[in-house]
């Protein structure tokens, strides 16, 4: 059953009475092959209009059913994302496009990380359906870095561990906390993607969607200690743990590549926290 049904046969309605409305593009678990929709999924549009301001700041969704939350965040391509709950806790995020933001996130490749996975056309009045063949790839490649790139990212990581090791002994937790888990682990995620790709050339989505799918049981099992609660001996475990599981992975992902490894720099931070 679509629980979405409803509202996208009212969106149809409206953009064929609409002028405005250029395109109209689902994306997102409804229009994938792999990890289909299930009853906690979302409905992810894309909307190319002449008049953005009415879908992000009007009142054009109130037209598809009630809403009962919603806010406005900055998305892909120079765009804006309407993110909202209607009525029955149906949560649809609408990305909205002038169309000529639209065709340059399409010629760009901006759009192709959203549509790679599989994308559904529910209107087109600018024939963007040739566009979108022409450009967007399924042809999944995560995110590398070159070995520069690299080097600097595992140097950022322990020039941060420090710098939290030495917010917990100043007793400020708070600031600890968010850069244990937030800052440190934004490069864990990295260094994971990097290690998993490298050895199993799996995919691995993005912004840790799905990892525990996709990673090794091993990193799954440490990640356990890796976050903290708010307290002190908490945090000075888990940001061990996290460094432990950091260098582990990004060594074994320099040899994988033939990178070079900063060793004497994770031997200093070692020997400072």
């Amino acid at each position: 059953m679509d629980r979405f049904k409803n509202i996208k046969e009212k969106l149809l309605a409206l953009a064929k009475e609409d002028e405005d409305i250029k395109a109209i593009v689902l994306i997102g678990s409804s229009t994938r092959d792999t990890v289909k929709a299930d009853e906690y999924s979302d409905l992810d549009v894309v909307i190319a209009t002449e008049k953005p301001e009415g879908w992000l700041y009007g009142d054009c969704p109130e037209k598809l059913g009630g809403v009962k939350i919603s806010f406005v965040e900055p998305t892909l391509g120079g765009g804006k994302e309407r993110r909202m709950l209607y009525e029955g806790s149906l949560d649809v995020d609408m990305i909205v496009f002038t169309p000529d933001q639209f065709e340059k996130a399409i010629r760009e490749g901006v759009a192709s990380c959203v549509m790679n996975r599989g994308y559904e056309i529910m209107y087109d009045a600018e024939e963007y359906s040739a566009l979108l063949k022409e450009y967007i790839s399924h042809e999944l490649k995560p995110t590398d870095l070159s070995e520069p790139e690299f080097i600097n990212m595992v140097n950022d990581f322990f020039f941060h561990t420090i710098w939290a090791s030495k917010k917990i002994l100043r007793g400020e937790l708070w600031t600890a906390k968010m850069c244990i888990d937030a800052y440190l682990k934004k490069y864990l995620l990295k260094i994971i993607e990097m290690y998993s790709v490298s050895k199993y050339h799996v995919d691995v989505w993005h912004d840790g969607r799905f990892l525990d799918q996709w990673a090794e049981m091993e990193i799954l099992s440490d990640l356990e200690k890796c976050f903290a609660h708010y307290d002190r001996e908490d945090m000075v475990s888990s940001l061990l743990a996290t460094l432990d599981l950091f260098c582990r992975l990004a060594s074994q992902t320099a040899e994988m590549k033939e990178y070079k490894y900063p060793k004497e720099a994770e031997n200093y931070t070692k020997f400072l926290i």
